[in-house]
């Protein structure tokens, strides 16, 4: 028997589930579980900034009522459990990728600071009780809680099981989950972005996203090494895969800027823009997206067009001032060829060249569904032979310089 199938308990699973039939099957709980656990990180980390009454908390929080809900009427239970080294959905251990598992790390220590050892409920959850779980996760609420959270506002249907708070983690161990926690929410932002995009949902929430941006500015310049080292975390599943390329593709350009000696802001709006670069990918059907063969000219279409939809997503129904123009041309210039097979060479702003540079690299040292990853000094051999007629040559040999810790 699997020690995955036990219990912190000691139960046995198989002897409390049957996952045939109306329960949910064991791959769709873990799923949920995965969906629970990076939105109330995502609650947990904005909780930092924002009022409980911001909207930053719209996604996560419908994110984690639909897999409330599914998990409810599947399983008849929503049950987060935490122990010293996993994370439980349902009597399940929930299994994490690599860029997901500092995310379930973080929010296991902020759960056993604040004394809980799980979450419950088996009723439908009002909006007001997924509130109060926003003010639960504040910096403010009282760290130690009792079953129905803070008694002066208790919740309603969810249940917390409590216990002795745990020791403080070691600073050095706090550091790095801090590191950890910016890169994945800013992954899971994009790929949330991307799902939205796709339904015809709203506007990119900019707000949001600008301040995990000016984290990721302001762990760069305190550890440069450290926050390089993000852009080695690759996904396990190709759903991840959009979300974990933009936030590495950040890393890189928030990195190369430095060198360069831009300024925070424009570091910044690098930043942005590479969060960005690839939402138009919303726009193109997902049998296109999963092909591993060669592409016809209507699928070509496709991808062709996806540049300019992540320029209009990012300016959609908004006043268009100078930062804004500049981020959204950078997400489409980084997709140009400096040397086009036709015609004369466009005219690409530096974000855009910097953009190209640092999405070609991590693109070409992850798995696709059509080969397999190359090696970071594979990759570099690419860029500067093969691949060269893409990229300002000059800024190429600085990139070597850049990331040469990754080679």
């Amino acid at each position: 028997m699997s020690p995955r199938d036990r219990r912190p308990d000691g139960g046995v699973l198989s002897q409390v589930f049957d996952v045939s039939g109306a329960q949910a099957t064991r791959e769709r709980r873990q799923q949920l579980g995965r969906d629970a656990v990076m939105a109330l990180n995502a609650i947990q980390r904005n909780a930092r900034n924002y009022g409980e009454d911001n909207k930053v908390f719209g996604p996560p929080i419908a994110q984690l009522k639909a897999a409330v809900m599914e998990l409810l009427g599947a399983d008849g239970l929503f049950e987060l459990e935490i122990t010293d080294d996993e994370l439980w959905i349902n009597r399940q251990a929930i299994r994490f990728d690599a860029g997901s598992v500092p995310l379930a790390a973080n929010l296991r220590n902020e759960l056993r600071e604040r004394g809980i050892r799980a979450i419950v409920t088996h009723l439908p959850p009002p909006d007001t009780d997924l509130r109060l779980l926003v003010r639960l996760l504040s910096p403010a609420v009282p760290r130690t809680l009792g079953p129905r959270g803070d008694p002066s506002q208790p919740l309603k249907t969810f249940v917390l099981r409590t216990g002795p708070v745990a020791a403080a983690p070691d600073p050095a161990s706090e550091r790095m989950t801090r590191y950890a926690t910016v890169y994945a929410s800013a992954a899971f932002f994009v790929n949330h972005t991307i799902q939205q995009l796709r339904v015809g949902g709203e506007l990119i929430p900019l707000w949001a996203a600008s301040r995990m941006v000016q984290d990721l500015v302001d762990l760069q310049g305190a550890a440069p090494l450290r926050f390089l080292r993000l852009a080695r975390m690759k996904p396990d599943q190709p759903d991840r895969y959009w979300g974990i390329h933009a936030a590495n593709v950040a890393v890189l350009a928030v990195t190369f800027g430095a060198r360069l000696g831009l300024s925070k802001r424009r570091r910044h709006d690098l930043g942005m823009a590479a969060l960005f670069h690839d939402v138009g990918i919303a726009a193109i059907p997902a049998n296109v997206l999963a092909k591993q063969g060669k592409l016809d000219q209507k699928d070509r279409g496709f991808l062709d067009a996806s540049p300019l939809f992540a320029a209009r997503a990012i300016l959609r129904d908004r006043e268009v001032h100078g930062a804004a123009l500049e981020r959204a041309l950078a997400a489409y210039e980084c997709h140009l060829d400096m040397v086009p097979k036709e015609g004369a060479p466009p005219e690409v702003g530096l974000g855009g060249r910097i953009l190209a540079i640092c999405e070609s690299f991590d693109a070409l040292t992850t798995d696709r569904p059509f080969r397999r990853a190359h090696s970071p000094r594979e990759a570099i051999g690419i860029m500067t032979t093969e691949q060269l007629f893409r990229f300002d040559p000059a800024l190429v040999d600085l990139f070597v310089k850049v990331a040469q810790p990754l080679l």
